[in-house]
């Protein structure tokens, strides 16, 4: 087997999400997946390319391609900003690596890799921009599988049984007073913090320098507030599962439910709500959720469009396209907001983030309309309040999104029934 097998085996993945539809690109990838010839590898990989960029020159430039080199077309995407700058850096090497029939002796297999990788992320943008929004979550249910064989061999080979007696009582005895403890060292302090707090309103608590923590009581669930300029930010993705007058937020699993409502709704990624819950990652919420008004804490609420604008003017440069809408993209308030490291992000050694202003912002993936979760540890999507008229109805709502590739910050538009991550806002500082 080639060594870019997993590289086609993620494409393989993609391309079950979306076959069936469009043909043209279902067509070139089919034979890509089914060959492990390195140069018709490379060869359906450009062609892959030169479908999607064909598309976005008829659909962004107003102009059929003709005969334009597909080097020309990339370029002008680029100087007119119509793409994002990272998937023009994928489609730019994709095209150099691949165009191996100019050079023939100087191929080499090696550029096989990084080709299907850089395929595979302008894919996924691709759906995203053509809004079919069903890439898939690649490999996740393989990996838990083989997880579990793992476990069950690891355990039939130490085959290992406590002895019973005296001493192994007195062990239990011991590690039990410790757990004990353990659990009175984390519940017993919130439990003063907590206790005198009944009505519905969050209450505050001021910690060492800037450090401002305080509690949702509808949930007594914990979150930091960081200030931002003239903003208050919630520090943490919002993790509510009742609204602030204390009713319930339905929770949705089932993907037809969730495709079809009108009505409020949340769900924990991937349906794990034993995986999550306590994650730093929050839940997923769709619009209408959003719209009642009562999702964020009492004294609190879900930014506008222009409120995010705010942030990302403040932190970073932003640009604004003319026709009307606030946020267009910002090239470097991603890299300021995103949390540092790569404990919750995924690795990029040419992306560093800073967190310079503490508001630690996390990838909570998605949910789609059609109820299938992906970009986990890949995309932060968080929505606004503000509501958009795209065609004839109202069915979408602004976001800003960023991704795990990408310094920037992007302001986009999403189906109201897709599920995403929440971050509030104090209505005023007192």
């Amino acid at each position: 087997m080639a060594f870019w097998e997993g590289e086609i085996k993620e494409l393989g993945s993609l391309y079950e999400t979306f076959k069936g539809h469009l043909p043209d690109i279902v067509k070139e990838l089919e034979q890509l997946i089914k060959t492990e010839d390195p140069n018709v590898v490379m060869l359906y990989s450009r062609r892959c390319l030169e479908v999607i960029v064909t598309d976005l020159c008829e659909n962004e430039l107003k102009r059929p391609r003709k005969t334009e080199p597909l080097k020309g077309i990339i370029d002008k995407l680029n100087a007119e900003e119509k793409v994002p700058s990272h998937i023009i850096t994928s489609m730019i090497s994709l095209n150099s690596m691949a165009n191996y029939g100019a050079h023939p002796k100087d191929f080499d297999p090696e550029q096989v890799k990084p080709v299907l990788n850089n395929l595979a992320i302008i894919i996924k943008w691709y759906l995203k921009y053509k809004d079919f929004k069903i890439v898939s979550k690649v490999g996740s249910e393989e990996k838990e599988q083989k997880f579990i064989e793992q476990a069950a061999i690891k355990k039939e080979e130490t085959g290992i049984k406590p002895k019973k007696g005296k001493f192994f009582n007195t062990f239990r005895i011991v590690l039990l007073i410790i757990l004990t403890i353990f659990l009175a060292l984390i519940f017993i302090p919130r439990f003063f913090l907590n206790n005198n707090l009944k009505n519905i309103k969050p209450q505050r608590l001021q910690l060492d320098g800037a450090r401002v923590l305080f509690t949702d009581t509808r949930d007594n669930e914990l979150y930091t507030e960081v200030t931002i300029g003239s903003q208050i930010w919630m520090g943490e993705n919002l993790r509510a599962v009742k609204f602030n007058d204390g009713t319930p937020i339905p929770l949705v699993k089932d993907n037809t439910e969730w495709e079809k409502t009108e009505e409020p709704a949340y769900c924990w990624y991937d349906n794990k709500k034993s995986v999550y819950k306590g994650s730093a990652y929050g839940a997923l919420y769709n619009w209408f959720a959003v719209n009642t008004g009562k999702l964020c804490p009492v004294g609190w609420h879900v930014p506008s469009e222009s409120e995010w604008q705010t942030l990302t003017n403040y932190v970073g440069d932003s640009i604004q396209n003319d026709d009307g809408y606030l946020i267009l993209e910002n090239k470097i308030a991603g890299m300021k907001l995103k949390e540092a490291g790569y404990l919750n992000w995924n690795f990029n050694d040419t992306i560093v983030s800073t967190n310079e202003f503490g508001f630690t912002a996390l990838p909570g993936g998605f949910r789609t309309i059609y109820g299938v979760f992906w970009g986990i540890r890949e995309d932060g999507n968080w929505w606004s309040s503000t509501e958009e008229r795209y065609g004839e109805k109202k069915d979408d709502a602004r976001d800003i999104e960023m991704n795990c590739n990408s310094n920037e910050t992007a302001g986009m538009h999403q189906y109201k029934q897709t599920g995403m991550s929440v971050r509030c806002i104090r209505d005023s500082i007192h």
